[in-house]
């Protein structure tokens, strides 16, 4: 895998580089994922706050639950999630990378919040909260 790893926003403007490939790879079933993204889950990757460089455009961040969602200002693309603004670590969305086929998610998580027509890979690993 080729580092650093390059992904953005729907159309453009936000671009954001990684200078670690991305850990903990999981699809999180949870209700604030779902409405934050309109979609039945997110796959997320973590990667440290300092391997993380915004190359342009600007973000918009939105604080919820005591979390912060960080979305491009310009067309609103999730992109980032974190525990507060002092976070070690940040979880990118997978699927804002550039080339995100390589990073196949590891666990499902928060699957006590999954719809029920969504299957789950059934060799994936299942936590019905988060990671424990």
């Amino acid at each position: 895998m080729k580092i650093p790893i390059e992904g953005g926003c729907l159309c453009g403007a936000v671009r954001y580089r990684l200078h670690d490939a991305p850990k903990q790879l999981s699809d999180c079933h949870c209700i604030d994922c779902r409405r934050a993204s309109a979609a039945p889950y997110v796959t997320w990757g973590s990667c440290r706050q300092d391997k993380i460089e915004i190359v342009s455009g600007e973000l918009r961040k939105v604080r919820y639950a005591n979390r912060i969602r960080s979305f491009a200002a310009c067309c609103s693309t999730p992109l980032f999630f974190q525990e507060n603004d002092e976070s070690e670590w940040i979880d990118i969305t997978i699927a804002s990378l550039d080339h995100p086929e390589p990073f196949q998610p590891e666990v499902a998580i928060w699957t006590e919040d999954k719809l029920p027509w969504v299957s789950i890979v059934p060799m994936r690993r299942v936590f019905p909260q988060g990671r424990q």
